[in-house]
């Protein structure tokens, strides 16, 4: 079938319920290879679970905005996907004070982005002091990710760029090879934000461009031929192989599922864990890819009722059986989380039997917190209260409605009751930001995970876990790793940090996060960045 009459299939499969789309036949066979060794050329089919919602470069933070603005952009700097180490790119070379206050970016020299516009010193000096201060006129934030700037000059005869922090910033580097902090056309900074919210107002120096988006039925991505200045990463110089990337939102599984099978898809993302191995079987390639970052965690809300006694909290961490999750629920994509972050993430501290399975203990808490009565349905009470625990199942898993059942199974064998709602993806924000709500499934990769924890759990930023007084002892942390100006100083606050979190069971971690994806066998050198999200670039197909 030709990309055309595939693009057509599966729009309309898309915005059809799932009886009546032709894709969901599983029985279906994928399209045969077309052999062809040829890298060049050829369309890839993308389906993501999900539909694009802002792709704002310091407000957006959805997993598919992300993805795709990587695709189209590059980055001051390059993270190793293998390794995590950070190497040139934009700036193929740089310098860092010995205090940790400047930082001195040489740019290459003829990169452009898609518009024709150069991507010089002065674009490059003009794209951080954007990311550091926004447009409070244009309702555009700073990327709460940067640090405090005291200065960006540049130099456009040496092509350097110096940036002046007002105190050390750890993770700076890091933050420049992240995607929210891709370099933009001075078009897309001046444009309005309605522009930059859709992916067509990005104009990037990348190695795709974007040829249309239609919101809600697809967007479709061109290869750049004058595009010759990717990272050292990547395998291969110039030209992207591909010719087109067509991206459809596909929300229901099955017909993703199927649209696979049959052929009319080459690449999707998220499959549920029980169909990985029916689908190897039929030929498909069943990718998993753990990301640096942050686990796949409960967060819990101190503002909800009982959540602010640390027994309670406890009890919850030792109640949660991790192996009979991952044995039950998933497959060797998946592993058992065994601190806050990801065994690849800097600093990482092996904690697992400080939050082990253990029900005797989580018993053992909650007679001390007083939860000694039950009720009727077997349930703890206290002075005429149920110990109840109330959640939303995320949208953003696709995998966490049998994984939120069976640990409400298991909070049950002590006792708790956890009451578990679900809402759509349109109001999943909006709903979690209840009081009310006791826990909320977090964490993701990301290029600096103690960025994103600070962000979201210090009581004076987001206060994530709803601290109803201060924890400053954890403030305290989060700020000083920020400052650190060695590697070693930094890894024992962030080991702290770790250690913090466990012993006052703040977080339930569950699972190391895992993007799971399914290919095509004529689809070869599918690639992901170090936090899983996948490139285009390297890819090339049989089918022409």
């Amino acid at each position: 079938m030709n990309t055309a009459l595939r693009r057509t299939s599966l729009v309309i499969a898309a915005t059809l319920a799932v009886g009546m789309s032709m894709t969901a036949c599983a029985a279906a066979t994928p399209a045969a290879s077309g052999g062809s060794t040829e890298k060049a050329g050829g369309s890839l089919v993308y389906l993501d679970a999900e539909l694009s919602s802002n792709t704002q470069l310091q407000s957006s933070g959805t997993w598919q905005d992300s993805a795709y603005v990587t695709n189209v952009t590059d980055r001051l700097l390059d993270r190793d996907p293998e390794t995590g180490e950070i190497g040139p790119y934009i700036a193929d070379t740089w310098n860092v004070s010995d205090d940790g206050l400047v930082y001195e970016f040489h740019i290459v020299d003829g990169v452009t982005y898609s518009d024709g516009t150069p991507l010089d010193a002065a674009n490059v000096a003009r794209n951080l002091e954007w990311q550091a201060n926004g447009d409070a006129d244009g309702g555009i934030p700073a990327n709460n990710w940067f640090p405090a700037v005291s200065d960006i000059t540049h130099d456009d005869d040496a092509q350097t760029v110096t940036v002046t922090l007002e105190a050390p910033y750890a993770p700076f580097l890091n933050v420049l090879s992240f995607w929210r902090t891709s370099l933009v056309a001075d078009a897309t900074i001046d444009s309005s934000l309605e522009a930059q919210s859709q992916l067509t107002g990005i104009i990037g120096s990348g190695p795709f461009v974007v040829e249309s988006e239609k919101y809600g039925e697809e967007i479709v991505l061109t290869a750049r031929d004058d595009y010759d200045w990717a990272p050292g990463s990547a395998a291969h110089d110039g030209r992207a192989y591909l010719d087109e990337v067509v991206i459809i939102p596909v929300t229901e599984d099955s017909v993703r599922l199927g649209s696979l099978r049959s052929g009319e898809a080459d690449l999707i993302r998220y499959i549920q864990p029980s169909e990985e191995a029916g689908l190897e079987a039929a030929g498909i390639t069943v990718v998993g890819v753990q990301g640096a970052g942050n686990v796949n965690a409960w967060e819990l809300h101190q503002s909800a009722p009982f959540l602010d006694d640390v027994r309670v909290r406890q009890a919850l961490q030792h109640g949660i059986d991790r192996q009979q999750i991952l044995d039950d629920l998933y497959t060797d994509n998946w592993q058992v989380a065994t601190s806050t972050v990801t065994p690849t993430t800097f600093g990482y501290v092996d904690l697992s039997d400080e939050f082990a399975y253990d029900a005797d203990e989580s018993n053992a808490l909650l007679d001390e917190a007083g939860w000694t009565e039950r009720d009727s349905d077997g349930y703890r009470t206290k002075d005429g209260e149920r110990l109840s625990i109330l959640t939303y199942i995320d949208v953003f898993d696709s995998t966490s409605k049998p994984l939120f059942q069976l640990i409400q199974w298991q909070l049950e064998q002590i006792g708790v009751e956890l009451v578990i709602k679900e809402t759509d993806y349109a109001n999943y924000s909006a709903t979690i930001a209840d009081p009310a709500i006791g826990a909320r499934r977090n964490g993701w990769p990301e290029a600096d995970a103690w960025v994103r924890q600070n962000v979201n759990y210090n009581s004076t930023l987001t206060n994530g876990f709803a601290f109803q007084e201060p924890d400053t002892e954890l403030d305290a942390l989060y700020e000083a790793q920020a400052t650190a100006t060695t590697d070693e100083e930094r890894a024992e606050i962030v080991g702290d940090i770790q250690r913090r979190v466990i012993e006052q069971a703040y977080a339930l971690p569950i699972l190391d996060d895992t993007q799971v994806f399914g290919l095509q066998s004529y689809v070869h050198d599918f690639t992901t960045t170090y936090e899983a999200r996948p490139t285009f670039y390297d890819v090339w197909t049989e089918n022409k």
